[in-house]
């Protein structure tokens, strides 16, 4: 996927990313961070993201940047995901925003991209009362799964 996007670099372990956004608020240092999840017989990444709170040492997703360039931190962040799991082929990765508006606005990328995105992964929504079903446009869903389809 070819998208406006800033470029980052990974960790060597491909777990931990950094990129930094430029707008009005300035440049801000953004953090995507998978974190192994292991629950009886199954395991998946959860995807972290947000700015990286340095007086505290850590990430804050609740914090609103406002830097006015949301498609591009989530295209970056789409390509974090794209590199993690060239790195990681078999690895489930679990997203959710940390309040609905966010998650609301993961599946809008999701589906404004969604012939770019089908090629490379399954995806699966959460549906209360359903669990994860395969995402379908113009449903709303509380988190997603995704899988790197075998090339």
């Amino acid at each position: 996927m070819n998208f406006e996007r800033y470029d980052y670099k990974a960790n060597k372990s491909f777990l931990d990313y950094e990129f930094y956004s430029e707008g009005p608020k300035g440049v801000i240092k953004k953090i995507v961070r998978f974190t192994l999840v292991t629950v009886p017989s199954f395991s998946y990444y959860n995807l972290g993201f947000g700015d990286w709170n340095e007086e505290q040492g850590k990430i804050d997703d609740f914090v609103i940047s406002n830097n006015l360039d949301a498609e591009r931190v989530l295209a970056t962040v789409a390509a974090t995901v794209m590199d993690f799991t060239a790195n990681y082929p078999d690895a489930t990765v679990y997203a959710e925003g940390s309040c609905p508006a966010r998650t609301r606005r993961y599946q809008m990328g999701i589906n404004k991209y969604w012939t770019e995105v089908n090629i490379f992964f399954d995806v699966y929504g959460l549906v209360e009362n359903q669990g994860f079903i395969p995402f379908k446009q113009g449903c709303n869903y509380k988190a997603f799964v995704v899988k790197r389809k075998m090339q």
